[in-house]
């Protein structure tokens, strides 16, 4: 009987689970939806869905079940703006490179020794003498030696086995970029700038410029140029102190070429007026190495020496400016026209503190020479000498010129008539007596 009763039970449960089931709404079936039998029989209360709730009208527009399309934009709505590019800055022309041309079997050689920047003066001179089969240029540089790193190339040994080798008729040497570091030796290692740096430093250059010596032809040493880094520079600019005290105890040439790269001041530049009097890049971006128009005009102070003192290659053009800082520029004839340099009316020289006028009477240190343009044209006031031909010529050419025998007096008579010089016809008080 108990069993019977169990059976009714569970029999009148189904019947009511099903009841249910057939009559609460079908949102209830879902998770999350109104709370069905079973909560309701344990007490489990279910938030309801979101969908259920209404949306509001001014949602309507802007909410989008699946494949609705995106409303229309609100006529009240602003594109986002456009950017405008930049336009970008012109690209300086190509450096116009020469082919070289053949050379002579007997041409006579140039050889080029020293480091990075000598490997750009070869390049630079080898343009330079590119259509002169009588000369041929030989670069023997290495970019990363100095005369600090001998462990790497020993220079004093070096060039001797060059001399024998190549056997040149003209040397160049361009050394001194990679030198601003230790000098490594038996007893230790030797701070740059030190006096014991500096001595082993001479030591080795004086070894280098006793074997060219020993060799006994022209030898061109050129100096370091400006870096763009304050430090670098003045290091640079202490080595060339030695190098030209050392290159003119053994007869060497010493070359500077740092106004060639400065400003006025004597600090860095890294655009500038190339050979032919153009503005261009004369350095690279890391303000240490050079573009092709600043090695060209690297080479253009060597050229110029090579060209004087030997008479090689093609005579230099009469517009060719003397001055690496002068520029030319085209008149409206067409013809070129040298301009410059800039007299500066400052003194002393470049990097000086001082920056008072020629001739202020309170000019600390000493002036310019009395025979200088400087002093004639701001403490004299004598102009420079006119050019025939210049804007600046006012000298009187008579258009004929005084026969021999022509009389030198002021007036003249013709048959009995006194003729009278025009300046003076006119005014009666001036004029001569006649008897």
């Amino acid at each position: 009987m108990l069993a019977g009763m169990l059976r009714s039970w569970v029999a009148l449960i189904l019947a009511a689970v099903a009841l249910a089931s057939a009559t609460e709404p079908a949102t209830a079936q879902f998770r999350g939806g109104p709370a069905g039998f079973l909560d309701r029989l344990f007490g489990i209360e279910r938030p309801p869905p979101q969908d259920l709730y209404p949306v509001p009208p001014e949602e309507l527009g802007r909410r989008r079940g699946p494949g609705m399309q995106r409303p229309p934009r609100q006529s009240n709505d602003q594109a986002p703006p456009v950017r405008k590019k930049r336009p970008a800055a012109p690209a300086e022309p190509i450096y116009p490179a020469l082919e070289v041309q053949p050379k002579n079997p007997d041409a006579r050689k140039v050889l080029v020794v020293g480091d990075f920047v000598g490997s750009g003066l070869a390049w630079g001179l080898d343009q330079a003498f590119a259509e002169e089969p009588r000369l041929v240029v030989i670069d023997r540089s290495d970019g990363s030696s100095g005369f600090v790193r001998d462990d790497y190339l020993d220079w004093a040994s070096r060039i001797t086995e060059l001399l024998d080798s190549e056997k040149p008729d003209i040397v160049v040497v361009e050394m001194g970029a990679n030198d601003r570091q230790q000098i490594k030796t038996a007893e230790g290692r030797l701070s740059p700038g030190s006096d014991e740096w500096r001595k082993a430093y001479q030591q080795r250059v004086e070894r280098f410029l006793l074997a060219l010596k020993v060799y006994g032809k022209p030898v061109y040493w050129v100096g370091a140029p400006p870096l763009r880094s304050s430090d670098a520079s003045a290091d640079m600019a202490e080595l060339n102190q030695l190098f030209k005290a050392r290159a003119d105890a053994v007869g060497a040439h010493f070359i500077d070429v740092w106004d060639g790269f400065a400003d006025e001041s004597g600090k860095f530049i890294a655009r500038g007026p190339d050979v032919d009097g153009q503005m261009r890049n004369l350095r690279l971006g890391d303000g240490i190495n050079f573009s092709k128009a600043g090695k060209r005009k690297l080479a253009f102070f060597v050229e110029r020496d090579i060209r004087q003192s030997s008479g090689l290659g093609l005579p230099m053009s009469s517009i060719t400016p003397t001055n690496p800082n002068a520029a030319t520029e085209i008149g409206p004839d067409g013809k070129e026209r040298k301009v410059g340099p800039v007299v500066s009316l400052t003194e002393p020289d470049p990097g000086a503190a001082s920056a008072k006028l020629v001739g202020a009477a309170n000019e600390a240190g000493p002036g310019p020479a009395a025979d200088s343009l400087q002093y004639k044209l701001t403490v004299r006031g004598q102009a420079p000498a006119p050019q025939p031909g210049r804007v600046d010529d006012f000298a009187w050419k008579p258009p004929h010129a005084e026969d021999d025998g022509a009389a030198t007096s002021s007036s003249s008579i013709v048959d009995g008539i006194v003729i009278l010089p025009a300046p003076t016809a006119a005014v009666p008080t001036l004029a001569p007596s006649v008897q």
